[in-house]
């Protein structure tokens, strides 16, 4: 049976939903459509979902397990739980973002349907194997991941499709013109590793403001709800968290939002919830969601414009 797996989750968007609707039925966002520019009204559960995204394994030890049931017991659950505690203290009150909220992030960030399109990108930039530059080691932790022996798909553009292509056989194939095609269970594994870098690495060496929406002002969510990169680069691989100029945008609901820095650089003197806005409507690829159809057309707009 065929599963609805939500690469943004549930409780996370249910932030994002129109607070005039007091009506006796299940709440709504309003998404806007990156590419049509159409903008409709839909419940949470109808919004950034694919079928059986996450019902592989991944990095897990028990290889009979699947990804989305462990998202929901050990990210999901209690990430909900720790952000209405969060949000339940005034402004003044939220000093530190929980780390169950931190972890959520993580795996946001690496596991939406947009950056399944990054990955193949990034994996057909990699250098050759011998011009790598080892940065660092992995992150504690990582040696519990279960290594995997299968066969990867690669395309020729003369040759065809071969599925029968071993691990130590891609990195030669590459330099004869083959490109890797990212598969299911690849993009599952590569999904837990970045998740495991983001949450272990890169997100603890940022530095964290928590921003409160204006009064008659909102943010909005996006298919990509965490969003890094220089300047209008929102697309930079995620070694570029390491970079002094880097901003990382995430949006928590329609009147809380995070912005981290480089500890190397001083944060700027505000960032107003348009610019967050910006950011996470240009880097959406399919769709944006807010609790105003105004707000997601100004965005939209914003996107169209940048």
């Amino acid at each position: 049976m065929s599963s609805r797996d939500h690469y943004v989750s549930q409780f996370h968007l249910r932030g994002f939903t129109d607070p005039t609707d007091n009506k006796p039925h299940e709440p709504w966002l309003w998404v806007g459509d990156c590419s049509t520019r159409s903008i409709e009204r839909r419940a949470p559960k109808n919004v950034a979902w694919t079928t059986n995204l996450f019902s592989g394994p991944g990095g897990l030890q028990d290889r009979a397990s699947s990804l989305e049931s462990y998202l929901a017991t050990n990210v999901e659950s209690p990430a909900a739980f720790a952000l209405r505690g969060f949000l339940s203290r005034t402004s003044g009150q939220r000093h530190t973002v929980p780390a169950e909220v931190g972890r959520y992030l993580a795996w946001a960030a690496a596991r939406s349907v947009s950056m399944r399109r990054l990955y193949q990108s990034w994996i057909e930039d990699l250098p050759d194997p011998a011009d790598t530059v080892f940065v660092e080691p992995p992150p504690s932790g990582f040696e519990e991941m279960t290594p995997v022996t299968r066969l990867h798909r690669m395309e020729h553009p003369t040759l065809g499709v071969r599925d029968d292509v071993r691990s130590e056989e891609v990195d030669a194939l590459r330099r004869q013109g083959w490109r890797f095609l990212l598969a299911d269970d690849d993009f599952l594994e590569l999904v837990h590793l970045q998740a495991w870098y983001f949450q272990v690495r890169f997100f603890p060496r940022l530095r964290w403001i928590i921003l409160e929406a204006p009064p008659g002002g909102c943010f909005i969510v996006g298919d990509r709800p965490v969003v890094w990169g220089l300047k209008d680069v929102v697309d930079a691989q995620p070694s570029a968290l390491r970079h002094p100029n880097v901003q990382l945008f995430a949006t928590l609901t329609r009147s809380v939002a995070l912005y981290a820095h480089h500890p190397l650089r001083d944060p700027p003197e505000a960032v107003s919830f348009r610019e967050v806005n910006r950011v996470i409507a240009t880097a959406a690829t399919r769709w944006i969601a807010g609790p105003t159809r105004s707000v997601v057309l100004e965005s939209l707009t914003e996107r169209a414009g940048s």
